[in-house]
């Protein structure tokens, strides 16, 4: 009869059954452990989130005198815009007038001379502005050569000769009194715009 030996076999049953038990039991230990450091991760994120929120409420408190101050700028530019603007126009004028008179006393001929200029003369706001310089010239080739100078410049344009006329300034010497009127380009106001309206 053949021995066969039980106690080897269940033994070595029992110790792979422990095996096993210990694999598990360690395989939950560490899902609980792993569980846990989510959970704590998860409470350390949500508690930073609490106070970064805090920070940025306070923030916004200290900031709310400085936005409404903002705004108060804001508005205050905004009723100063079309007073901007009015300076801004009247530099970019006063520019063109500068211009102007710098080309008149750097142009005007040898035995010309002007005794009077009005500026700003129109009839229709749609059309641009008009110079009218008055003048003595010795005679009437200087007259049209001052035309001619007048013409060269880049702001004038339809330089016209309103009059001129021979004067006696003694009995023996005479001079061509004379009108010239040029239109100022870029003055004319422009209609506005279809998309535009006044209350804006």
């Amino acid at each position: 009869m053949a021995v066969i030996n039980l106690i080897a076999q269940e033994q070595q049953l029992r110790r792979v059954a422990e095996r096993k038990t210990r694999a598990m039991g360690l395989g939950w230990i560490l899902t609980g452990a792993l569980v846990g450091v989510g959970w704590a991760g998860l409470l350390m994120y949500a508690g930073a989130l609490t106070m970064q929120r805090a920070h940025i409420e306070e923030q916004m408190v200290k900031l709310r005198p400085t936005v409404q101050q903002l705004k108060q700028v804001q508005a205050e530019m905004n009723t100063l815009q079309p007073l901007i603007e009015t300076l801004q126009n009247a530099r970019k004028d006063t520019g063109r007038w500068q211009k102007l008179f710098q080309h008149l006393a750097q142009h005007t001929p040898d035995g010309c001379f002007l005794t009077g200029a009005e500026l700003g003369k129109r009839s229709d706001r749609k059309k641009p502005m008009e110079i009218t310089l008055k003048g003595i010239a010795e005679n009437q080739q200087r007259v049209g050569e001052f035309m001619l100078r007048l013409n060269q410049h880049p702001e004038l344009e339809q330089v016209r000769l309103d009059y001129s006329q021979e004067r006696a300034l003694t009995e023996q010497q005479s001079a061509v009194e004379f009108q010239i009127t040029a239109q100022v380009k870029g003055t004319a106001e422009k209609p506005p715009q279809e998309g535009q309206s006044g209350g804006q």
